[in-house]
């Protein structure tokens, strides 16, 4: 089923175990963070059939958002599924000459959480981002150009603004450049105090991947040394 249904299987399951004191909303989100714009992927058009002009905003809880972006209220992971299904699909790949279906985009799935205790007492909410980030290139191997090319430079402009976010952590700099991208700006609230990350790294072991793989795995070395101490909510 992959991080994303494995995931969501447990949240019902943890909202199955503790149905007898709680109840709980969970609504799940599904968009691409595009050439640095964010496309809906379960609902890419707006009322009049034009897509929608969507865009990371900071929330009054001090977190982040992004307004009009669809939330699918879902209350089964057979629901879920088929959401990914349909949400996948409309995403931006393309072939290059290192891959025939090559991601264009970082998409993610961000699952929000609202548990309401029958005792009455307040309701507390939980957001969880689950991001599948498109690989960093190498034009030389790639081959991309036009359209493939601007794709490539603004999914490795990204990926190092990331970095940037990174090094700033590990050096506990008092300023960390969240802004500088739509990718960094949506999770910043998911590498502050209140939040835990964990990053997989998916690498090749072909030789001829070498250079890639090193670069990859030098990356989640630094984002190893990232702490965040722990969560205060």
């Amino acid at each position: 089923r992959g991080v994303n249904g494995r995931a969501l299987r447990d949240v019902f399951s943890l909202a199955e175990e503790r149905s007898t004191h709680s109840t709980f909303t969970i609504k799940m989100a599904l968009m691409e963070i595009y050439n640095e714009t964010i496309r809906d992927l379960l609902e890419p058009l707006g009322e009049e059939g034009d897509e929608k002009r969507l865009d990371v905003k900071a929330s009054p809880d001090g977190g982040t958002c992004v307004p009009g972006l669809l939330q699918l209220q879902v209350t089964s992971i057979e629901q879920v599924e088929e959401a990914l299904q349909r949400g996948g699909g409309n995403r931006t790949v393309a072939g290059t000459d290192m891959n025939a279906q090559s991601s264009r985009s970082h998409m993610v799935l961000t699952v929000s959480v609202t548990c309401t205790p029958l005792s009455g007492a307040a309701p507390s909410f939980g957001k969880l981002h689950l991001i599948d980030l498109a690989g960093c290139e190498r034009l030389s191997r790639s081959g991309a150009e036009g359209e493939r090319l601007k794709e490539a430079q603004n999914i490795n402009k990204s990926l190092s603004a990331l970095g940037d976010c990174v090094q700033s952590l590990v050096s506990k700099s008092k300023h960390v450049p969240f802004r500088n991208s739509r990718l960094t700006f949506l999770l910043q609230d998911s590498l502050g105090g209140d939040a835990k990350t964990l990053m997989i790294l998916c690498v090749s072991p072909a030789e001829a991947d070498s250079s890639e793989t090193a670069c990859a795995l030098h990356f989640g070395a630094r984002v190893r040394n990232v702490v965040l101490g722990p969560a205060r909510k």
